[in-house]
């Protein structure tokens, strides 16, 4: 299956890849190149085969909803132009007031393989989307030749039902494009820029401390991708964005990153109103047990005790300390010390510990491999060692002392309601 390339500034004919806000959307140069709605009106003209289909909207991990299309090509498409041009897809959502929402995405037709027809090609545009009505406007063309075919599809999106966050959504924009990037900008989503309405209301000052566990969830965890090792972090980062939307009106919100592995807090910003994406990014990439060096070795058995340093500094002096803790569940070695967090009297502070659980993908079954014992080889094992399974979480033993209110979150819809809990209980304060 062959991966959509993004045009670059070379493909100048098409006008280049970048979006232009306006006030009538989000439009895209490449579109007043070519008779974009006249293909539209004419319909499927068969000259490309190609098909298309709305998938169901979903809430995402951003707690969005995210509208996909499922946009497939022949690969003998492909083969039959390869080495002349580009193969273009433009995708353009509508809203109800005729704003349009525009992105293309390209296949560079000289570097595709020899077997390409073999396959289909897959492209899966997605967008942020509020309830309503849209249309979806697709073409595909080939710019060596000119040849084209495009179709129309309707979006009908509902709310969510019994929603806890009923007015998280008001004020967003109708359509929010989400645009192809590597990680982990691919969990931040930067191009996102509409904000949840989720106000805090308390009355007392308050501050609100959001601590993020960005460290590997055990030693022997695999990598998600070569930058993130921490598989945990597809959930905690947007949930982390959705947390910094909160509006604090009675006090600050702060935010801080730590990698237990090497005891380090790696990022930390105070009075936040917009995260900074452009240092905690790169902070995410140099977190893991890769980055020890000999002095840390020395003091690796004090990890859970570095966290537990680090949520007591979080909870002491005033105004009241509201802390959150984003973590997947998180193991230490043999011999660690576990020691709770210790307390003068009852806390002052008020916890919320959202815990994600993030289980291993499953590995597809190989007949030709057997093993001894089973005569198949288990999904959830891979060469060499044994079943990836979710660790224990230690952490939740270290805050037992503070009483936290602990959320288990294993679906974005649960996160929701957990937020909306959290929120309520904050409120009354």
């Amino acid at each position: 299956m062959h991966r959509f390339l993004r045009l670059t500034v070379a493909l100048c004919l098409i006008g280049g890849s970048e979006a232009i806000l306006a006030q009538s959307g989000s439009l895209d140069p490449a579109f007043k190149t070519i008779p974009f709605d006249s293909w539209v009106d004419q319909g499927d003209q068969a000259y490309i085969r190609w098909t298309a289909r709305v998938l169901p909207v979903e809430l995402s991990n951003h707690q969005r909803l995210q509208a996909k299309i499922d946009i497939q090509v022949d690969g003998n498409e492909l083969a039959r132009r390869r080495g002349k041009g580009y193969l273009v897809t433009l995708v353009q959502f509508s809203d109800s007031d005729n704003r349009v929402y525009q992105t293309h995405e390209a296949i560079d037709l000289q570097l595709v393989k020899d077997d390409i027809g073999k396959s289909n090609v897959s492209y899966m545009p997605a967008a942020f989307v509020t309830p309503g009505d849209y249309r979806i406007s697709l073409a595909i063309f080939a710019t060596a030749t000119g040849e084209h075919s495009a179709m129309r599809l309707p979006l009908h999106v509902n709310p969510l039902k019994n929603d806890p966050l009923a007015g998280a959504l008001r004020d967003l924009p109708p359509v929010e494009i989400l645009k192809a990037a590597q990680s982990p900008d691919d969990l931040f989503l930067p191009n996102i820029t509409g904000r949840l309405n989720l106000p805090l209301e308390t009355r007392r000052p308050v501050r609100v401390e959001i601590l993020v566990n960005a460290s590997p969830v055990s030693a022997g965890e695999p990598a998600r991708t070569e930058q993130i090792s921490n598989r945990s972090l597809t959930s905690l980062i947007p949930a982390l964005k959705v947390l910094s939307n909160m509006n604090v009106r009675n006090g600050t919100l702060n935010v801080a990153s730590l990698d237990l592995t090497t005891q380090h807090v790696i990022f930390q910003q105070n009075a936040v109103h917009e995260l900074d994406w452009s240092k905690l990014g790169p902070a995410l990439t140099q977190a893991g047990p890769n980055k020890i060096d000999i002095h840390e070795l020395e003091n690796r058995r004090q990890n859970a005790q570095f966290f537990v340093a680090q949520v007591s500094r979080r909870i002491e002096s005033d105004p009241l300390p509201i802390l959150i803790i984003l973590s997947g569940p998180m193991a230490f070695p043999s011999g660690e010390d576990l020691h709770p967090i210790e307390l003068a009297g009852k806390p002052n502070a008020q916890v919320f510990y959202f815990r994600y659980h993030s289980l291993p993908e499953r590995i597809p079954l190989n007949p030709f491999e057997q093993d001894q014992r089973r005569g198949r080889r288990s999904p959830m094992s891979q060469p060499g060692r044994g079943p990836l399974l979710e660790p224990d979480d230690s952490l939740a033993r270290t805050l037992k002392p503070l009483q936290p209110h602990l959320f288990d979150v294993y679906t974005p819809a649960e996160f929701r309601k957990a937020l909306a809990n959290m929120l309520d209980e904050i409120s009354r304060l």
